[in-house]
């Protein structure tokens, strides 16, 4: 690790063994090539929708950590810069929830009744976006979570893509919805440049509060990139569906 090293650039390559098991998991190439069970699908589907509602009361208290500039040069402060791509960043999901809610009564006849079942694991993100939206936890926590499970599923639905731009045979049905619709979403360009916006917002702090390479609180965010790394693995569900359960 040299001088030069940015947060990110570092973390991308703390755990290249975990990495690759969260972001190439078999889930994902079923995914992509319409082999997964239907009632697999549809849990995961709704466990994901779940996440996305979680994830709003996440940027809102990222929003609560930052102070808005009053002075005429606003615009091209790094705070202003954070609180309009978390302003974006709520406003993209709650076109992602109507996507959501479209795909699943449309082409899975769902009709919520009551709460939807919380999985485990995705309690367990909960948990995490707590945590790092708590006033216990630094804004550059927060942000390294955001950066951290946007790039990791970017990253993954960009695998999966390689697995459809290959695939020729394939089954109709309902899990073609994931070719025809959500990995073009998560693979967009758009979405990317949301990616590199978060990344650049994260090395920003960094250098604006000048947080030293192997200090306490860049130890903290290689702490919570090996979270966020271990909760993306375990966000895929097992293919066994003698373990489905």
């Amino acid at each position: 690790m040299t001088s030069g090293t940015t947060l990110t650039t570092h973390l991308l390559t703390l755990t290249p063994t975990a990495y690759k098991s969260a972001t190439e998991h078999p889930f994902l190439t079923a995914a992509a090539t319409n082999t997964l069970p239907t009632p697999l699908l549809l849990r995961w589907l709704l466990q994901d929708r779940h996440y996305a509602l979680t994830y709003i009361a996440f940027i809102g208290s990222l929003l609560s950590k930052l102070t808005i500039p009053t002075t005429s040069n606003r615009l091209s402060t790094l705070s202003w810069k954070i609180t309009d791509t978390l302003i974006f960043s709520l406003n993209n999901i709650k076109s992602e929830l109507a996507l959501f809610d479209k795909i699943l009564i449309e082409e899975f006849g769902w009709k919520e009744e009551g709460e939807v079942e919380v999985m485990p694991i995705t309690r367990a993100y909960m948990d995490m976006f707590a945590g790092a939206g708590s006033g216990k936890a630094s804004l550059l926590e927060g942000m390294v979570v955001l950066w951290a499970t946007e790039r990791c599923y970017f990253d993954a639905w960009g695998f999966a893509k390689k697995s459809v731009d290959t695939f020729t045979g394939g089954r109709e049905g309902k899990g073609d919805v994931m070719a025809r619709v959500f990995i073009p979403n998560w693979t967009s360009e758009e979405f990317k440049g949301f990616v590199d916006t978060l990344e650049g917002l994260v090395n920003g702090i960094v250098e604006e509060d000048g947080v030293g390479m192997g200090s306490e609180l860049w130890r903290r965010c290689e702490a919570t990139w090996r979270q966020v790394v271990w909760l993306e693995e375990g966000f895929w569900p097992d293919l066994d569906t003698r373990n489905e359960n």
